[in-house]
């Protein structure tokens, strides 16, 4: 009988285990996607979409569908959702182990500003940083409408959504919505260097802001800021979430077969 695990994905490593998994013999992997944009990467195997209903619900779906374990393989900064699955994980007992790849570290030539929020960020921008190259998303522009005084090149996966205007606060939404100093790009990643360095020099950016995602994927943009000796206001990730932790899938799998 194959052991179910709910893998909490997102990232790239979650994709990666969930191929490996779909084909081991000892386990069952359903994967569980945020649902945040309209068309998401699918992964292989059974894959579940949108929340669960807060702590109460993913305690309920872990005992409905008879899950002997969570791996939490979220982006780093998704950190409420590594928090609810450590709660859900120590009220039914069930093991959890978080896949959290390495951060990006600072190199010598590097000219990172380092803050730990967001509105930090929109305030360590000075006025000779602009125009600004935003690669956060879309979920969390709102900091940066205090800074009239810049130019913003924001890229995101899709268009700014009306449902999110909680998140956003103002404006309301839409890309027609937001002030002229924002211009949206939408593209999905990985991006190579002749990429971002064509893009960056095209819109004459000042700076980049980012957060300290780690992996390859979106790495390309700190070389091109060290050749252009352009300055990175860099948003350090959340604390590690608690319980064990493993840096690649092939850990993962490890960690699983001595578990259970």
């Amino acid at each position: 009988m194959q052991k179910q695990i709910l893998l909490l994905g997102g990232s790239s490593e979650a994709f990666t285990l969930a191929q490996t998994l779909e084909q081991h013999p000892r386990f069952k992997v359903i994967s569980s996607l945020a649902g945040r944009t309209s068309l998401p990467r699918k992964p292989v195997g059974k894959y579940r979409t949108g929340g669960f209903g807060g702590l109460d619900g993913l305690i309920s779906y872990l005992q409905t569908n008879s899950i002997e374990a969570i791996i939490d393989a979220t982006h780093p900064f998704a950190s409420k959702m590594s928090q609810t699955a450590n709660q859900a994980a120590l009220t039914t007992n069930i093991p959890i182990l978080h896949l959290w790849r390495p951060a990006w570290q600072k190199k010598p030539d590097d000219n990172w500003i380092e803050v730990n929020t967001m509105q930090e960020a929109a305030t360590a921008l000075k006025t000779d940083h602009s125009p600004a190259f935003l690669t956060i998303g879309r979920l969390e522009l709102a900091p940066f409408l205090s800074r009239p005084d810049l130019d913003f090149l924001v890229r995101a996966i899709e268009p700014p959504k009306k449902s999110e205007q909680k998140t956003q606060l103002t404006p309301q939404g839409q890309e027609q919505d937001w002030p002229e100093n924002f211009t949206f790009i939408y593209a999905k990643g990985p991006f190579c260097y002749e990429q971002e360095q064509s893009l960056i020099q095209k819109h004459n950016i000042k700076t980049i802001v980012t957060k300290n995602s780690g992996g390859p994927a979106a790495y390309a943009k700190l070389d091109v800021a060290r050749a252009l000796k352009l300055p990175v206001i860099m948003v350090n990730r959340p604390p590690k979430p608690n319980g064990p932790t493993v840096a690649t899938p092939d850990e993962a799998i490890t960690w699983l077969e001595k578990t259970l």
